[in-house]
């Protein structure tokens, strides 16, 4: 791995919010000043295909990858609509709407990710929101 390559790794770990790849060239120019923005989709790309991190893309208009390491554990995420926070967790009755799903069609589920948008605990106090 080369240093640049590294570099955006622990950038990635550091900012742990799915950053963005300008997010994470941003951060990771700080401590190279030599990087480039290209170097971080190359990088990024690269990562990906060694299994490293996970793109996804949580509005689909904005065609903007996020970016996640990529985590043994299947987990779902929650995007504030206002501030873009975005919230991993996990719960169990996700499995069983995937059980309930496959019995009732007869599919095989091989893979779930569950987006859930709205407005963040801070937002929402912000907005006045009930």
């Amino acid at each position: 791995m080369t240093h640049q390559r590294r570099v955006i790794l622990e950038a990635l770990e550091e900012l742990d919010c799915h950053p963005t790849a300008e997010e994470l060239f941003e951060k990771a120019s700080q401590v190279d000043s030599n990087l480039n923005l290209s170097t971080v989709y190359r990088t990024l790309r690269w990562m990906e295909t060694e299994g490293l991190i996970i793109a996804r893309r949580f509005n689909i208009d904005h065609r903007q990858d996020r970016f996640d390491s990529a985590t043994p554990s299947e987990h779902h995420h929650f995007l504030c609509s206002k501030c873009k926070k975005v919230i991993e967790f996990n719960d169990p009755s996700i499995n069983d709407i995937k059980t309930r799903f496959e019995e009732s069609t007869g599919c095989v589920v091989e893979s779930k990710s569950i987006i859930l948008y709205g407005l963040c605990e801070i937002c929402r106090n912000e907005n006045d929101y009930t």
